[in-house]
């Protein structure tokens, strides 16, 4: 191994690269691929006949890492604060793209998904690549900071109510100018399960396959097929199971007028209780409540004004407009609360989203470096990103998968009594309470 790097990354994604085939000469790859590898399933095996699924036990004793490039970045020194307000400025600017383009409909982001695939991707770019991906993800800090702050958050993240996995699929055609290191890397640091399939007509099959089992049947289909030319997928998942801490009983659900952000409206189930901790600024009102984990709440962010669109009211949301609403929160108040209970599903592509919001070079075929990854030319050719969620009065339902494709070129004293009422479009999130950050965000325009 001719490099070292001391960083960690993680996240709910599938990754699938391009290999390009441009012609440049001249680059130095960062590590090389063993001749013969001392695991066998990256050849046919007795176990393993031609055209099954392979999963390589990587798991070797040694600790693969590859060394980051900071050019043009100084050593920073941030604190965890300070991290998480840089990480929420990535989620509120993909939340904005995806919600200047949502077309009345409900949307659903998890951008730890999104984080966690696309930082599995970066452990094999460098050079202006990695640099542009890290600013993008975590912007101040420098690319090995950023690292280890995705790595960090992916394992606090995790409990009995929330699970992540992640897992690299090559191309059986194309896997041996993958490098060992890098595959080391991703399974060390991610616990990334590692799979060699042929790119056919059942490819897209088996790896859907993995996505349904993780998110336990929430997301069926995140991929609709692979090219020849495809590389590798890079796939995470995340899903969250939480019970709410006071569960809704029946006289709590109560049937209620819902009107959407068209004018239409609906009667449906609405649950109905009184919370204890309460949001209100000059732009938004809501109310937190708990699950039963203790970690994990559900947050409303209902706005003031009734006659705004609700994706474009969060499509304007700052990152600093959101630590204002979480900071304004009131314990130990009362809190006549209401929201209808709901199912919602997104989908949506984020390459064009990603390089808007700086990172070009990834999706560039001529100019994306992921030489820490392949001794071939390789892009990010696609990043796909679909969520669920199910809102009722036992708790939540919650999942989230991103594909990225690379491809070759070619209350003591109660005080007052608030009333939110969600009978009309809101946002919510489920947040981390000891971080205030947002896990899952979304919008609810219809139920």
């Amino acid at each position: 191994m001719k490099k070292l790097v001391a960083v960690l990354l993680a996240t709910s994604v599938i990754l699938s690269m391009a290999v390009g085939c441009s012609g440049k000469t001249g680059t130095t790859k960062k590590s090389t691929r063993r001749e013969t590898p001392t695991e066998g399933p990256l050849k046919d095996d007795d176990d393993n006949k031609p055209g099954d699924v392979k999963t390589v036990n990587r798991d070797n004793g040694k600790q693969a890492v590859f060394e980051l490039s900071t050019t043009g970045s100084g050593k920073t020194t941030m604190s965890e604060e300070e991290l998480n307000q840089a990480y929420s400025e990535f989620i509120f600017e993909l939340m904005k793209h995806c919600a200047e383009n949502a077309n009345g409909e409900n949307v659903l982001i998890s951008a730890d998904s999104v984080l966690f695939a696309l930082e599995m991707a970066a452990a094999g770019a460098d050079g202006e690549t990695l640099n542009q991906m890290m600013s993008t993800l975590v912007p101040g800090a420098d690319n090995a900071t950023a690292f280890q702050y995705a790595v960090n958050r992916m394992n606090s993240l995790q409990n009995d109510s929330l699970k992540i996995a992640n897992s690299v699929w090559l191309n059986e055609a194309k896997s041996q100018v993958v490098y060992d290191d890098y595959l080391d890397y991703v399974q060390h640091h991610f616990d990334a399960t590692i799979s060699v399939i042929p790119f056919g007509g059942s490819a897209a099959d088996m790896i859907n396959g993995w996505v349904d089992e993780k998110t336990e049947g929430r997301i069926k289909e995140l991929i609709k097929e692979l090219s020849p030319n495809d590389l590798m997928v890079l796939i995470n998942a995340i899903t969250f199971d939480g019970k709410w801490n006071e569960p809704y009983s029946e006289e709590q659900v109560v049937n209620e007028v819902f009107t959407a952000g068209n004018g239409q409206t609906k009667t449906t189930p609405f649950l109905s209780s009184s919370e204890s901790v309460y949001f209100g600024t000059d732009d938004a009102v809501g109310f937190l409540k708990a699950y039963d984990d203790g970690k994990y709440a559900f947050m409303t962010i209902l706005p003031n004004d009734e006659s705004v669109d609700i994706n474009e009211f969060v499509a304007n949301m700052t990152a600093e407009d959101y630590w204002e609403f979480w900071n304004s929160r009131e314990v130990a108040c009362q809190v006549q609360a209401m929201m209808p209970e709901f199912k919602s599903e997104y989908a949506m592509e984020l390459q064009s989203a990603l390089s808007d919001m700086g990172m070009k070079d990834a999706f560039d075929e001529d100019n994306a470096d992921f030489s820490n990854m392949s001794s071939t030319e390789v892009f990010i050719s696609k990043v796909i990103h679909k969520t669920y969620i199910e809102v009722d009065r036992a708790g939540t339902k919650a999942a989230a998968a991103t594909a990225v494709i690379m491809t070759e070129s070619a209350c003591e004293d109660p005080g007052p009594v608030y009333r939110v009422v969600c009978d009309r479009p809101y946002a919510y999130a489920i947040v981390d309470q000891a971080t205030g950050l947002p896990v899952f965000l979304g919008t609810v325009e219809n139920v």
